[in-house]
């Protein structure tokens, strides 16, 4: 099974839809897409124009910048020239306007997105425990989506990778915004080297772990996407039997940032949140000898 098939199985128990689809209109992606790169085809010729390259703009980006009253790169304002040409500069920082790049800009946006108070109380535990704040982006391959993580820096002092579904090695959280989806601001719990380890724990939970445990990871429904390499035919399927009340449920723990994530914040999930990773962290060392 593909990663894209393995995401449509996780999709149905998903509690919003997150996913890329047409909603009933053909047209809308390619649209909102097409909206996209003419935004992204402006700001990379207004980085341009501040370096001082010649820049070929269309009749869009003229007017648009006549709009702006800039008629020609010989006018740009003080601040357009030095966000485009101080030492660090790169063109992600220049569109958001990111002047000090030891302040954590994206916090600001996540947090009256995703619900103020919410996340505040969210933010004082994490900086409580010693988590750090980061804003991240692709330079190599500029798609200006800036991103947000919180990482805790016991787990791995190198800086952490972008959001919470692939590669995650630390506790925390992560928020992203993708224009292509109904709900384009998403949070999600970072659970480090997948849900295994902690799935095997199950029983070291207390029961309002447990149900939180229970109700966003996705429970096996054979879909073999762990055993597709498996030319033998004899491997086991990676799910984890928990027991609830003399009852197994058998538990997957591929790629669970795709169910623990959500699209607003409330006091009763971000208490879930902090509970589940102050037990995560409980085990930062024996996960540690793991690697």
């Amino acid at each position: 099974m593909s990663r894209t098939s393995l995401r449509r199985s996780y999709m149905r128990m998903t509690p919003f839809p997150r996913y890329k689809g047409e909603y009933g209109k053909p047209e809308l992606q390619a649209n909102v897409l097409k909206g996209r790169r003419a935004i992204n085809s402006l700001l990379e010729c207004m980085y341009q124009m501040g370096r001082g390259a010649e820049v070929k703009l269309n009749r869009r980006q003229r007017r648009i910048l006549s709009i702006l009253g800039v008629g020609d790169a010989d006018g740009l304002p003080a601040a357009w020239r030095w966000m485009s040409t101080r030492p660090d500069a790169d063109p992600v920082a220049f569109a958001y306007c990111l002047f000090d790049k030891s302040y954590v800009y994206s916090l600001d946006v996540y947090r009256q997105l995703l619900g103020d108070e919410a996340f505040r109380q969210l933010e004082a535990w994490m900086q409580l425990h010693g988590y750090r704040a980061f804003d991240l982006y692709n330079t190599a391959y500029v798609d200006y989506r800036l991103t947000l993580t919180y990482a805790n820096p016991a787990w791995d002092a190198a800086r952490p990778n972008q959001g919470f579904e692939y590669k995650v090695r630390h506790t925390g959280i992560a928020a992203q915004y993708d224009v292509c989806v109904r709900n384009p601001a998403t949070i999600g719990l970072c659970i480090p080297h997948g849900m295994k380890f902690f799935l095997e724990r199950f029983g070291a939970m207390d029961q309002q772990l447990r149900d939180f445990v229970l109700q966003h990871t996705k429970t096996c429904d054979g879909c073999r996407y762990c055993v597709q390499t498996d030319k033998t035919g004899k491997r086991p399927l990676a799910a984890v039997p928990v027991s609830v009340q003399s009852t197994i449920h058998k538990l997957c723990p591929y790629f669970p940032g795709w169910t623990f994530s959500w699209n607003h914040l409330d006091p009763e999930l971000v208490s879930s949140m902090t509970h589940f990773m102050a037990f995560m962290d409980g085990f930062v060392g024996d996960k540690m000898k793991e690697k």
